[in-house]
This record gives structure tokens, C-alpha cells and sequence, in this order.
């Protein structure tokens, strides 16, 4: 990533953009963060806020004509928040005020003319930056007799004199076109004066005049009280650089009220009244039921709904830029590898974004980058791979129905329906046949879902060769997907060749006969159907032609949420997967009052939700519920099914292929098979660990195989258990066993990729 790519990916995202209370202050107050400590009685807190924004802070607080309110969010919910109540409470209730620290003195001196507030904000911003300004006014507060107490007016005086303001009450300045021969500059700081030196205002943004060195309020203005003392910042602000001599322009358009890009989602605020008060304003438990009616306004909508933006503690824009620090990395450990890879590539986040930031364009190009540059760790996404490459050898079948030369239509349900429920692999083929006047092929093999999401381009196109080629071999038939996944991959990656859905045949041909009766359920849009509007149209479809009365989520149909699976998260990130289908499922479960079994349409979905404990069904479950075959595992309860380990999906691959060509195309069995016959058998803890460590049965026969060649073994006198290992290669798998009656009860096994040497 270039770093002009970096500040487009930050500009999308609005998390840092100020809330507009504070971007409608002229003096940009943090009213999010004074009232969250109002809210909870920590006054000197909340005050100290209002000091480091406020100019002369005991005036401004009590004058203040709370302009933010006209853009508080809560203005429609129950009325604004009471900034102005709230600043008063606040600076009468403070016990203890920040103290000013002046810059040392810069030896510059700069004359205000006029009083009031203006010309007080103008001096305060002033000496605290260590230039020595001189009020000259013979009413320095002007206009504030009566509306502050005389002794607080007294006691600004003072402390401004002690950060090194001088007032006087005659002006030596006569002839303002002689303000260089007295002043580094000059600051004029009432309407009338503006009007007597006849000083025309040439920039409003700065705030210079005709006179070079001499900055004024605007005539003919009407300002508010708080106007008045954001103009006495800006001339402060001008008259320090004028000295300074840099740029008056530069990085000022933020500097008064402006429009915030901020974006809040008040979907889930409820309505609040404000909070009344009397004569004397409002009391302490007023005022903090006053404040806690702010909202803390802040965008955050995609790391609210989504389990991996939410895992790594910050937002889009703070993501962009590890990314970016990442990929700068040439020695030591890029930080940010796990947050690439964790994404599930959903498009969620770009979807709820006002600004439609696409999280997962983001780390799909970046995981890319990585592997072009030969950084990505290979343990990221092997095995996906490996499962990629086996489903495309030994679990691949392309072929024309019997006794034809070329296929009309081709049936392709993907790699991982016929990893996790072959059965229906053969009974949606065999009503397809039935069902079309047309020839219908079969074709198995893996879309290259995996190869995609793990950034590898030059793979991925590989495997859309050896799409193409096998489709031309079939006669260019219209593909007929059987997983969402596969469709979506086939409208971005191979787009020349036709397709449809599956669901669309059923809504075409009608249903199978004798399905399975379902009446409540809720329903899971895979993530891959997010943008596949008549997919989804279809499986509603058909769902209201079985009478099934469908619970729909509040993040449905376009803003369905991953299951957990998608962008291969369940290979790099385990736990962050599983924490994807827990909080699916609880989703899914709280969108009715009644518990509801969930229904798909994605096999993948299917097992990744299953595992919860939730039962869920797949939408040919519900269809093919009679249906009989031999390849069926659960033959009474397909909604209680258990959840398919990775060994056994690949032998489900070969068992397929082969039951296919036997019994459809008449061929003869092979022997081959994806797993060979044990002589082991496993613990309910190795069995769990296999699982979670993705590791093979065949893995484990290849250690046994290697104990039985060489005897190398240790006896673990702890345990009472044998431990070997064997490293195939470059992974060393370990087994902690027993044996008896030549077989091997494994205990525990695990895996890693160092590379143990023993001494010789």
C-alpha cells in the first residue's frame, strides 16, 4: 500500500471526525467528554475540560449561548443537551482550576484595542503563548457588568495580569497606519473602533485588514457572546503568526464552526427529555441526569456488528494504518498479520459505512500484497489449501450424463456439500436429471473460494483455467451452483461463464415429493449471497411453498453476518471463528421469542452454525429428507446431525466420486481411498484435538507407520505413555499413545513446524 492509498482508506472513515456539538462550537469545546464526566459527579474533571478549550474560562462558561445545541442529535429526542446550564453548574461547583502556565515571554508586544470579550479571549490565548499583549480600553469589560459577578471579573483581571497582560485605559495609538512604528501588531477588538479607524477586513478567514500588521473584528457584524470570544481566538491566532511569519492561511478551515462528516446510527436511542432547572439553575443530581443524556455521539456502526472489527479494540481507520506500518516492515514481526487475515471477507462493514468503507477490499489486497512479496506466514492458509488441492484431485469429477457427449446443463455443488453431506450431493443430481428436458452433467470441483480469499492470484487464476477447461470439455453447459459461495465466485472470477442457482431450478421444476415437515424456523443468508438478491428471493420462495413460517434477523438479506467461515478465519483464527458462530447464532435466537431450529442454504454455514450446539438444517435437508442413499450419516435427524470433521470430509469426497461412477456412470470401484484403514483409535480429548489442530487421520497413520518402521519411541514414565513424532514435510506430527493387541489408542496429539535435530 502507497502512502497516498493510505489517506484514501483513512479519508472513508469518520470515527475521528469531531461530533457535531463540538464542531458547531466556535471554540471546538469536547462536550462529549465534559458531559461523560459530568455524568458521573466528577466535576473538576469536567471543568478542567472547559479550561483547555475555553479562553478566560470563568466569563466564557457563564456566557456561553450554547450554540452546539442546534446541532446536538438529541435535539429531536427529547430536546438538546443544556450545555450552557451545565457550564455555569460546572464553573460554580469546581473546587479546583488547571493552572495557566504561560510560554516564556517572546518579547513581542501587541496591542488590543477595545474591551469585552473579545479582546479578553484575544489576550488570554496570547500570554499563554508567552507574547505580552496590552489591553487598551477604559471599559476592559465591556458589556459584562452584570452578567458575571464583579469579583469574578476582578479576579480574570488579575490572573491575566499575572500571565504578563498589561491594561490601560487611554489608547496611545492615534494613527492606525502607524501601528509599525509602535506594535508588532495590532488587534482591534470592537465594532465601534473597526468603524473609527475606518479598517476594511480583506480576509475573513484571518481576519487582516488594509493595514498589514493590524487584524480586526468584522464591522456590520452581529456576533454572538460566544462569537465574540471565538474572534478574539482568531485574532490571537493571526497576530501570532503574523510575527511568526508563517503562512495566516494554513490549516484554518476547521478553525470556527464547521460541518463534522461524523455519522451516528440513532436506531437504538430512545427519546429523554431534558431535564428542567430554576432560578438558580440546576442542582448536582440534575445536572448529572442532564449530561448522562448525551448519546456520546460516535460512528462505530461497523465495529458494533461485527465480531472481527470488534476483536482488535479499534476501527477501520486505525486498522489502515497498521496495515500500512505492516507491509512497511523489511526485519521483525509484522504485528498486524492476524488482523489481515482474521477478516472473513463478508462486505458487512461496507455496507452499514456511510462512507462505505470495504474492511474487506482492504485486507483481501493487502493479503495479496503479502504473498507477491513472499510475507505471508505459509501455516496462514495451508491447509485451506491443501483441502483446495485434494478436492480438485482425488474428490473431482467432471462428467456428461451417461450416454452423452455434451451437457446442456452441469450441476457443480461445489467442495464442501459433498465433503459434509454427500447424500444430498447425489440426490439433488439425480432430481435435476428427472427434472430437466435437457442433459445435465456433473461437475465437482472447488470454485477456488480458498486460493481467493488467501490473496493467491496466480493460484486462483490456475484453478479458473482448470474450470474453464473442463466446462469446454463438457460442451459449455449452464453451470447450476449449488453453493452460494461457488455463484459468487463464478460472477467475479469467471463471469463469461453462464450460471444460475440452483433454487432457481426448483422454483422452475417444483419440489421434490415427501419433504421434510418444518414449520418455525429463523433464517441464515450466507454472506456470499449479500449482493444476490434473486438467490435470495428463490430459497423465500421455496420456504413459503413448504409452509415454513421464516423468522428473519434484524441483520438479514444485504446485512446478513458471516457464520464465521468466510475469508478463512476458521483456519487463521479459531477462536475469533467460533466467537463469529456464537454470536450468529445468538443473533439468529433473538430475533423471535420462541427457539426456532435455523435453516440455510450453504453447507458450510450449515456445520459452522451446528457447532454451537444450535440445531440447524440445510435447505436440501428439508428437500431430500426421504431421499435414500448410502452416503447418508444421519438418516432420522439432519437438523441434529453431527458436525463433519476434516477427515472425514475428505473421505466423504472419495466415497462420492466413487458411489457416482459406480452407481451412475457403471464403473468398477477403486480401492483408493482418502483415509486407509486404522489400526488406532482415539480418546475423546485426542479426537477434540485433531479437530482443533486440523490434524488428519492419515497424519496420524503416517507417525504410526514410521514407529512401526523404526521402533522410535519414548516412554513417558508421567503419563505411562508412548510419545513419537514424524515429520512428512514440513510439519512434525505427535502422537502420545498406548498399544495393545497391536493396536494404538493415541491419547493426545498435537503438531508444529520446528524441526527438532537429535544429537547423533
Amino acid at each position: 500500500m502507497e502512502q497516498h492509498e493510505l489517506r484514501q482508506w483513512e479519508a472513508q472513515c469518520t470515527q475521528e471526525e469531531a461530533p457535531h456539538c463540538r464542531s458547531r462550537c466556535p471554540l471546538h469545546i469536547d462536550v462529549r467528554s465534559f458531559c461523560q464526566k459530568m455524568s458521573v459527579g466528577k466535576f473538576n474533571d469536567a471543568w478542567a475540560v472547559l479550561c483547555k478549550s475555553m479562553p478566560v474560562p470563568q466569563i466564557t462558561a457563564r456566557i456561553c449561548d450554547g450554540e452546539c445545541m442546534e446541532r446536538c442529535l438529541r435535539k429531536e429526542l427529547g430536546g438538546s443537551i443544556n450545555m450552557p446550564e451545565l457550564e455555569k453548574f460546572c464553573a460554580e461547583h469546581a473546587t479546583r482550576t488547571p493552572p495557566v502556565r504561560p510560554l516564556p515571554s517572546k518579547g513581542k508586544h501587541i496591542a488590543i484595542l477595545g474591551g469585552g470579550l473579545t479582546a479578553l479571549a484575544a489576550a488570554w490565548d496570547l500570554a499563554k503563548k508567552g507574547f505580552s499583549p496590552t489591553v487598551q480600553s477604559s471599559i476592559p469589560f465591556d458589556g459584562l457588568e452584570g452578567r458575571v459577578a464583579t469579583t469574578l471579573l476582578t479576579e480574570t483581571q488579575q490572573a491575566l495580569e499575572k500571565m504578563g497582560v498589561t491594561f490601560t485605559a487611554t489608547s496611545s495609538l492615534t494613527d492606525i497606519s502607524a501601528a509599525y512604528e509602535e506594535w508588532d501588531t495590532v488587534l482591534i477588538a470592537t465594532e465601534q473602533l473597526a468603524t473609527k479607524y475606518n479598517c476594511t477586513v480583506t480576509d475573513d478567514l484571518t481576519l487582516q485588514t488594509t493595514v498589514q500588521n493590524v487584524f480586526s473584528i468584522p464591522q456590520e457584524k452581529v456576533l454572538s457572546p460566544i462569537e465574540h470570544v471565538a474572534a478574539g481566538r482568531k485574532l490571537a491566532l493571526s497576530a501570532e503568526r503574523y510575527i511568526q511569519q508563517v503562512s495566516l492561511n494554513a490549516g484554518r478551515d476547521t478553525e470556527g464552526a464547521y460541518q463534522s462528516q461524523l455519522s451516528t446510527s440513532l436506531t437504538s436511542v430512545s427519546s429523554l427529555p431534558s431535564l428542567p432547572f430554576g432560578e438558580a439553575g440546576y442542582d448536582e443530581t440534575s445536572a448529572m441526569l442532564e449530561a448522562g443524556r448525551c448519546i456520546q455521539c460516535e460512528c462505530m456502526q461497523c465495529v458494533d456488528n461485527c465480531v472481527y472489527l470488534k476483536e482488535f479494540k479499534s476501527y477501520p481507520k486505525v486498522y489502515a494504518r497498521q496495515i500500512y506500518n505492516n507491509a512497511a516492515i523489511v526485519m521483525g514481526t509484522r504485528h498486524a498479520n492476524t488482523l489481515i487475515n482474521s477478516c472473513m471477507l463478508c462486505g458487512l462493514c461496507e455496507e452499514i459505512c456511510p462512507e462505505d468503507f470495504a474492511v474487506q477490499d482492504l485486507c483481501l489486497s493487502s493479503r495479496q500484497e503479502m504473498v507477491e512479496k513472499g510475507t505471508m506466514p505459509p501455516s496462514a492458509h495451508e491447509f485451506a489449501l491443501q483441502d483446495m488441492e485434494f478436492a480438485n484431485t482425488k474428490g473431482a469429477l467432471a462428467k456428461n450424463a451417461p450416454d452423452t457427449t455434451t451437457s446442456t446443463y452441469a450441476f457443480f455443488p461445489g467442495c464442501q456439500l459433498p465433503a459434509i453431506s454427500p447424500h444430498l450431493v447425489e440426490a439433488t443430481y439425480a432430481f435435476l436429471q428427472d427434472s430437466l428436458n435437457e442433459s445435465v452433467g456433473l461437475f465437482i470441483h472447488c470454485c477456488g473460494a480458498p486460493a481467493h480469499w488467501a490473496g493467491q492470484k496466480e493460484l486462483s487464476s490456475a484453478n479458473c483455467a482448470v474450470i474453464e477447461e473442463e466446462w469446454k470439455l463438457l460442451g459449455k453447459p449452464e453451470i447450476i451452483t449449488g453453493c452460494p459461495t461457488c455463484a459468487s465466485m463464478f460472477a467475479e472470477l469467471l463471469p463469461h461463464i453462464p450460471t444460475r442457482s440452483l433454487w432457481s431450478i426448483f422454483e422452475e421444476t417444483g419440489l421434490p415429493e415427501n419433504t421434510l415437515k418444518k414449520h418455525n424456523l429463523v433464517l441464515h443468508d450466507p454472506c456470499s449471497t449479500r449482493h444476490d438478491e434473486p438467490m435470495r428471493t428463490h430459497v423465500r420462495s421455496i420456504a413459503k411453498k413448504l409452509d415454513i413460517d421464516m423468522a428473519e434477523p434484524h441483520l438479514s438479506g444485504v446485512l446478513t453476518e458471516c457464520c464465521g467461515y468466510g475469508g478463512l478465519l476458521d483456519n487463521v483464527n479459531p477462536k475469533l471463528a467460533r466467537k463469529a458462530s456464537d454470536n450468529r447464532v445468538q443473533n439468529l435466537s433473538n430475533c423471535t421469542e420462541e427457539e426456532r431450529e435455523i435453516l440455510t442454504y450453504c453447507a458450510m454455514c450449515r456445520d459452522m452454525l451446528a457447532r454451537t450446539g444450535k440445531r440447524t438444517l440445510h435447505l436440501l435437508d428439508v428437500l431430500f429428507a426421504n431421499a435414500k442413499s448410502s452416503l447418508r450419516c444421519c438418516k432420522t435427524d439432519p437438523a441434529g446431525a453431527p458436525v463433519t470433521g476434516h477427515s472425514d470430509r475428505r473421505e466423504n469426497r472419495v466415497r462420492l466420486k466413487e458411489h457416482l461412477l459406480s452407481t451412475v456412470w457403471g464403473q468398477e470401484l477403486s480401492s483408493e481411498k482418502a483415509t486407509p484403514d486404522t489400526l488406532f483409535s482415539l480418546t475423546e480429548d485426542a479426537a477434540k484435538n485433531m479437530e482443533e489442530r486440523r490434524i488428519l487421520k492419515n497424519d496420524l497413520n503416517k507417525v504410526i507407520a514410521h514407529v512401526e518402521a523404526t521402533g522410535k519411541r519414548i516412554f513417558d514414565t508421567t503419563s505411562q505413555h508412548y510419545v513419537a513424532s514424524f515429520r512428512p514435510v514440513n510439519v512434525t506430527y505427535w502422537i502420545e499413545f498406548t498399544k495393545k493387541d497391536g493396536t494404538y489408542l493415541i491419547h493426545n496429539t498435537w503438531s508444529h513446524r520446528m524441526q527438532i535435530i537429535t544429537p547423533r
